[in-house]
């Protein structure tokens, strides 16, 4: 395993040195150059993060036809997950966990790749006589990973339906009755609203396998959706900087990690200890994507890694759990008294030129406040970030329930609590205080 990865990261950094003009003169101020790779360690490379990644995007990427100008160009005029960039590039932005936009880029090699893993790793696919039904309830319209994954599913081997998290529950629920799924597949918090709905009687379904991503599937979703579906489900743990970065495994409570077409290192890469760690941030090299390389790219996810063995038998690292990556749903009271809620991934994926940050704070049970750092004109961008939520807003039927208010800021602080960045704060209603025995 370890000579495979080797292996791929010696070709990744001839190709960058050879095709990124970034990476080039980001590793000559560190003395790396292309006749100095024999004995070049992983750690030996100067790390970088999203900044960095968004920064010196049209220098980074290896094709001089990608630019990030022309990249939101074709965000901005075109929604649908299915058409792609300069009719071959699959593009995507999210801003995560951390509400500062990113642009990810992938080839049609670099997409069979990631397709191939999460087939045979995660699907475990198997041609059939028949057709394969295959239910995925994501972020619909737009360039998102899971939607664009989920389509490329093989038409031959698999009749797909779309369902959107922006869409009234109950269209999604006879929607899903009448297509009677053996695959479900979506965001695990989306698949625990489904699995609730099942227990209640609203939904009657029997998938043979459910696949969660794009969130951190805990222990409570976890139980939840194999009580009410009587198949344990499976973790796909996926983001747009690589559509597969590992799975669940069946005979185990952790997840592993495919080091054969990653590295993966735990701890503070820029202080260089991330080598030793057992526990700690993610930093991540995509050793398939040759057309938007990630090397030692920094994420928020902390892992901790298992040292046991693992009864499956695969060969891969094996991590104990992955957090950081949860976000609460956004409740809100519409005017016939029922509730619904927007979902953290429509706020992830909310995007305009020019937005370098952003906060959802829900200030009451009908009122929602964007809090924006811009760069540019902070008007145009405030208004562009309000229309493409109301537009969620609408598709949900809550658009005359919300009012939307924006905020531009010169910095979003951290929670001082946790110490941690919150993409969306919901309302907590304020407890009365309990009355006095007399």
């Amino acid at each position: 395993m370890l000579e495979t990865q080797k292996r791929r990261l010696r070709r990744l950094l001839e190709h960058v040195l050879s095709h990124s003009t970034f990476y080039r003169t980001y590793y000559r101020t560190h003395g790396i150059t292309a006749d100095k790779l024999d004995g070049l360690e992983l750690r030996h490379l100067p790390p970088i993060d999203k900044q960095v990644v968004m920064e010196h995007f049209d220098a980074l990427v290896c094709d001089p036809a990608i630019t990030r100008a022309g990249i939101e160009r074709f965000l901005r005029n075109c929604d649908n997950p299915g058409v792609r960039y300069k009719g071959t590039y699959r593009v995507m932005h999210t801003s995560g966990s951390t509400g500062q936009p990113g642009l990810f880029v992938y080839s049609a090699a670099d997409w069979r790749i990631a397709q191939a893993l999460v087939g045979t790793r995660v699907l475990r696919y198997r041609p059939t006589l028949g057709r394969i039904r295959y239910a995925f309830l994501v972020k619909s319209s737009g360039h998102y990973a899971g939607v664009q994954l989920a389509q490329s599913a093989s038409r031959l081997g698999f009749k797909k339906l779309l369902l959107s998290i922006d869409d009234p529950i109950d269209r999604t629920l006879e929607r899903l009755q009448r297509f009677q799924p053996h695959l479900l597949g979506g965001y695990p918090s989306g698949l625990a609203m489904l699995a609730e709905q099942q227990l209640q009687g609203n939904l009657h379904i029997q998938p043979r396998k459910i696949i969660g991503s794009g969130e951190h599937l805990d222990s409570g979703a976890r139980a939840l959706i194999e009580t009410a579906f009587a198949t344990r489900p499976v973790n796909l743990y996926a983001a747009s900087e690589s559509l597969a970065l590992g799975a669940s495994c069946p005979h185990h409570k952790g997840i592993h990690l495919f080091d054969d077409w990653h590295c993966f290192e735990i701890g503070d890469a820029w202080a260089g200890d991330s080598t030793s760690s057992k526990q700690g941030h993610l930093t991540l090299t995509n050793l398939y994507n040759y057309t938007q390389p990630l090397i030692r790219y920094e994420m928020t996810d902390e892992i901790e890694l298992d040292d046991r063995p693992c009864p499956c038998g695969w060969p891969f690292l094996l991590a104990k759990d992955i957090t950081g990556r949860a976000e609460e749903k956004l409740w809100f009271e519409k005017a016939d008294g029922t509730r619904d809620c927007i979902h953290p991934l429509v706020i992830a994926a909310l995007y305009t030129p020019g937005l370098e940050k952003f906060q959802a704070v829900q200030t009451g049970p009908c009122e929602l406040l964007l809090r924006l750092k811009t760069a540019g004109n902070s008007k145009e961008i405030a208004l562009q970030i309000k229309m493409e939520l109301a537009t969620a807003l609408r598709q949900k039927h809550l658009d005359r329930d919300i009012s939307i208010r924006t905020e531009i800021v010169d910095e979003i602080p951290n929670d001082p609590v946790t110490g941690k960045y919150r993409l969306v704060v919901p309302h907590r209603p304020a407890k009365l205080p309990s009355a006095s025995m007399p």
